[in-house]
């Protein structure tokens, strides 16, 4: 095939693999994208679906406590009024509330009253038989155990569903006993499902899990829902897509399925788009592959057959003097240009190798070094002349020495080892011909004293790759060796001193930990009798006491258990216990614990958490302990008035957690030493408690995670503490328990 024809048969492949691939690219690309946007805004539209109905259920139990917390209607539970029924309890009522059923019954469990409604006729009707076998088979509606208990949600009645809320009949400033409950109820009928529809303005549907006749994509839909997957998107045609979720009746359980239609505009457009653009794509690049073919037949092919022709001529007439003539500045001028370098190569290549022989017998004779060449029966048949300042021999009586009488007995023994090691190398498929191999080795001087050298060896090679001699380059290391010595003296001692290191290190250790057993001793049962006496002591001056001695004990408590932890952490004894743990959950859990605090400093704590993180391989315990520590040193510096921000996000591998605060900040040079255990900023020593080892046994556990641990902050703009924790273990991922001393 011609290079012409190869041309054009690329430039066609990779016209069609251009529009393949773009088409791909905005088929797979763009078109998922809109897929995702489309899924994204269905799921949203399910989660606005279910707040509307959580809406009416919460409009509803607003009137439901409007009547209930009412002193006409504590009187009336008792008294049976007939004008509190002609006042209040008129069609009307359940007109302007939009109730189906509104029962009172007394505490004692006899029906007051009762009344069933139709809105749609607007008239009395008979209450149904599934309202009445609720009321007298469960105790969830009737049962309040305390004023501000409000059992709400949906019943499935054989008419349909039903939204109900009971609350218990109190005074109007909700106060006891209650003397009966309200109950109001509305069904979850297609007006209801309208007036759903018009506030969300897209069509719902709810169907009952028992529906035996349900739809096929309702089916689907309830195979594939669950507490992971909550809410469940799927396309019912090329014009709508739906979303369903469950909705829990009262009980909790799970007896209905919401479904969302919502056309597929989006879809639609994105399909049109990506067609339109690969049509303009394939005509823009029909035009491309005409110019192209037409400026390389012009500017590239004709050029080349006449480098070739050129070519041809001085290889049939063997002229190397020749020369080809191509003019501009392109890489075919370049080529040309190269093949005349090259002739002219050629004809200097000669006298270049006779200069190169002279130059390299000229450096061999002068470097310091000393080059030698040896047959494999290892004697010498060069050596250059550096050897007599080495040795004191001059190049021929050296070259008259045998190996043995050149090196000391050791040293000739390992050569000898080394050289039969090298030809079973040779014999092998895998052997390395460019390889070479180093040696120490103690030569004998002419005056009877050694010298030690490092030689570096390779083999000389014939054409076909066999050795057939030594290639050796010889240096004098004896200062090298001498340093070598001091380091290795060095090396011992500083090995001594590190294990005194090592020893003053356990003993403070241990000291530490026989401090944290005897403190723990005494102050476990302080623990225990506060906790008692909190329990038992009702005077209020007493009581104050109390809770003073049990936080200080507890305060002490803490630091104890940071002495322990540091003590463990420096003995290698500070383990994990790692499990899968949810960061949302854990950081949400930890905001919530710390906001009692931060109201009572007047501070604001934010959390700005994504909707989900994947699940870590961490000891829960620890990282809780971490993240606490550093929140509440933020509450420590923050002023009144201040903000706490707690964050996190997914960075790569590793899950970062970061902790904001509007203090004071912190110098360059207190945090150098921030993370050190018993340090603390420069004035707050008096005004802080602790031992400043929190943030140091913070280091340590997120080490002991496999992550770090850092602060950026400059003085007056606030402090940003963060760390970072792999998702997947790293190490420490077995389950362990912690050793030591548990007192």
């Amino acid at each position: 095939m011609t290079l012409r024809r190869k041309a054009l048969f690329i430039i066609i492949l990779t016209l069609i693999s251009l529009i393949g691939i773009l088409y791909a690219v905005s088929r797979f690309v763009f078109i998922e994208g809109l897929l995702e946007i489309e899924r994204h805004d269905t799921h949203q539209k399910v989660e606005q679906a279910l707040a509307a109905l959580s809406h009416t259920l919460s409009q509803l139990e607003a009137d439901t406590v409007d009547r209930a917390a009412w002193d006409d209607t504590y009187a009336f539970i008792e008294s049976e009024s007939n004008e509190y029924i002609q006042s209040n309890l008129t069609d009307e009522t359940f007109v302007n509330l939009r109730l189906n059923v509104m029962v009172f019954i007394h505490s004692s469990g006899r029906v007051v009253f009762d009344k069933a409604f139709d809105l749609h006729n607007e008239e009395e009707i008979a209450i149904s038989q599934g309202v009445t076998q609720y009321l007298s088979t469960t105790g969830l509606l009737l049962g309040h155990p305390g004023t501000e208990s409000s059992p709400l949600g949906i019943i499935l009645l054989d008419e349909g569903p039903m939204s109900i809320v009971s609350q218990p009949i109190l005074t109007s400033d909700y106060e006891g006993p209650a003397r009966g409950t309200l109950i109001f109820g509305r069904y979850l009928d297609s007006a209801e499902i309208d007036r759903l529809t018009q506030i969300t303005t897209f069509p719902l549907t709810i169907r009952p899990i028992s529906d035996i006749q349900m739809q096929t994509d309702f089916q689907k839909a309830l195979a594939s829902l669950s507490e992971e997957e909550p809410i469940f998107v799927q396309a019912l045609n090329t014009q709508n897509i739906a979303g369903y979720t469950l909705i829990r009746d009262v009980y909790g359980d799970s007896s209905l399925v919401l479904r969302v239609d919502v056309p597929r505009d989006i879809y639609n457009r994105g399909q049109t788009t990506v067609y339109q653009y690969v049509l303009s794509a394939l005509a823009v690049s029909l035009v491309v592959a005409v110019m192209a073919m037409v400026f390389m037949e012009r500017q590239i092919l004709s050029r080349f057959t006449s480098l070739i022709k050129g070519v041809n001529h001085i290889a049939t007439s063997g002229d190397v003097s020749a020369r080809i003539s191509m003019t501009g500045g392109d890489e075919l001028a370049l080529v040309a240009s190269t093949i005349d370098g090259m002739l002219g190569a050629l004809q200097e290549s000669e006298g270049e190798l006779r200069e190169s022989e002279s130059r390299y017998r000229l450096l061999a004779e002068n470097v310091t070094d000393v080059i030698f060449t040896m047959d494999m029966n290892l004697r010498y048949n060069y050596v250059s002349p550096s050897v007599t300042s080495l040795v004191g021999y001059s190049v021929e009586e050296f070259m008259a020495r045998t190996l043995e009488e050149s090196l000391t007995p050791a040293s000739f023994e390992a050569v000898t080892k080394s050289f039969e090691e090298e030809l079973a190398i040779e014999e092998t498929e895998q052997k390395d011909i460019s390889r070479s191999w180093t040696m120490e080795l103690e030569l004998r001087r002419k005056d009877g004293s050694t010298v030690w050298v490092e030689a570096i060896m390779t083999f000389l090679r014939d054409q076909d790759d066999q050795a057939i001699g030594i290639l050796g380059v010889s240096r004098d290391i004896a200062e090298r060796k001498e340093a070598r010595e001091k380091l290795e003296e060095l090396y011992e001692h500083e090995k001594d001193l590190r294990l005194e290191l090592e020893n003053e290190m356990q003993k403070r250790v241990e000291f530490t930990r026989a401090l944290v057993h005897e403190l723990k001793t005494p102050i476990t049962p302080v623990l225990a009798a506060s906790e008692l006496l909190l329990e038992e002591v009702k005077d209020e001056r007493i009581l104050g006491l109390v809770q003073s001695i049990d936080r200080s004990a507890s305060n002490l408590n803490q630091r104890i258990d940071e002495l322990l932890d540091l003590a463990r952490g420096e003995l290698d004894m500070l383990k994990l216990q790692p499990e899968s743990v949810d960061p949302i959950q854990l950081l949400q859990e930890i905001g919530y614990e710390m906001i009692p605090v931060t109201l009572r400093n007047k501070q604001s704590l934010i959390l700005e958490l994504p909707p989900s993180l994947p699940a870590i391989w961490v000891d829960r315990k620890r990282i809780q302990q971490v993240v606490l520590n550093i929140l509440s040193n933020a509450s420590k510096f923050t002023p009144a008035g201040g903000g706490i921000t707690l964050r996190a996000r997914e960075e790569g591998a590793n899950l970062i957690v970061e902790v904001q605060d509007t203090g004071p900040g912190i110098s360059k040079k207190d945090q150098e030493r921030l993370f050190d255990p018993y340090h603390r900023l420069e004035g707050d020593r008096e005004r802080l408690s602790g031992l400043g080892l929190g943030l140091a046994l913070a280091r340590s556990l997120v080490e002991l995670h496999g992550g770090q641990i850092w602060v950026k902050s400059k003085k007056g703009e606030g402090s940003t503490f963060g760390f970072s924790v792999p998702f997947e273990a790293t190490g420490h991922g077995e389950e362990v328990v912690e050793t030591g001393d548990k007192s």
